[in-house]
């Protein structure tokens, strides 16, 4: 239940002086809460934050991200800071997202339907957006399901939370997702970074393309709970890729042919259908990627053009 904001209360941005209308409570988070709002009669998200999270640090990240400017319009992007008066703290204000996107867990899950052109839309689309976004020097440090929306019917895609995103290099709060991770940061030895963004999003892709996980292999099947250490072994410890043309001891396998959401029958069955220089990148991603983090940038897919 909203708690920090009411409906009909305006807030103000703090560099164009508009007055922006609370219409709606929309979510909450770990940060803050979302509402919708209308600002100059068009439609926003306002995230306003919850006061431990309100700090100097993530002020200064946004007015930087702000002035930087969105890298595409995939990014519902930062537009401005906003206050309101009698309430502490501050909130910035997006593009709301369009009903039409829907969370990537909805695809693993089977709850949408969508066509294979669509799939092969938004595979294009998400490592360009973050070739930009790379390109601007920044670091999303968070590709993950719970960031990444997708329009089952044409395939485009909007990426939300993108208020944690930092220069590359920089200190941050947020490590990632574990399952998304690069072995690297799951392990401890690094932070987050383009290069490990990178590794994320190759695990992205793999997903969207194959609805199975690049590394939960046979190996899952000697595991009786996948919790944090069992995820924490297999994605940093001992990642081994399901399709490593050296090493066959965590290959994909399908529990039961039948069985629907069967991770390791949907690898099996996926995989012979892209082309070579498909299967060669993902090989490369998550054996070079994987085995040698010096040379991570090199070996993990960018998005160039």
């Amino acid at each position: 239940m909203s708690s920090l904001l009411r409906t009909g209360q305006e807030v103000v941005g703090e560099s164009s002086g508009l007055r922006c209308k609370v219409e709606r409570f929309l979510g909450g988070g770990g940060q803050g809460e979302v509402y919708r709002a209308s600002l100059a009669q068009t439609q926003v998200a306002l995230k306003w934050y919850f006061n431990q999270a309100a700090t100097a640090e993530q002020r200064a990240g946004l007015n930087t991200l702000i002035q930087k400017g969105k890298p595409n319009d995939r990014f519902l992007w930062p537009i401005e800071i906003v206050s309101a008066p009698g309430v502490p703290g501050y909130g910035y204000l997006m593009p709301l997202r369009e009903p039409r996107f829907k969370s990537l867990f909805d695809l693993m899950k089977r709850t949408i339907q969508t066509s294979f052109r669509a799939l092969l839309t938004a595979a294009i689309e998400l490592p360009n957006s973050f070739y930009q976004l790379h390109a601007k020097g920044l670091c999303y440090c968070d590709i993950s399901f719970g960031n990444v929306f997708f329009d089952p019917a044409s395939g485009e895609v909007a990426i939300c939370d993108n208020d944690n995103v930092v220069i590359d290099g920089s200190e941050v709060g947020i490590l990632g997702t574990p399952d998304f991770m690069a072995p690297e940061v799951v392990r401890g030895e690094k932070g987050p970074s383009i290069a490990t963004d990178r590794f994320s999003l190759a695990v992205l892709l793999f997903y969207i393309l194959h609805t199975a996980h690049p590394l939960y292999g046979r190996k899952v099947m000697q595991i009786h709970c996948l919790d944090l250490p069992a995820r924490t072994r297999l994605c940093g410890h001992e990642p081994l890729f399901i399709f490593d043309p050296d090493d066959r001891s965590n290959e994909a396998v399908s529990r039961q042919e039948d069985e629907v959401g069967d991770a390791g029958a949907n690898a099996l069955a996926c995989w012979p259908i892209y082309p070579q220089f498909v299967r060669d990148t993902f090989t490369k991603a998550f054996t070079d990627g994987i085995k040698d983090p010096s040379m991570a940038g090199s070996s993990r897919p960018s998005g160039d053009p």
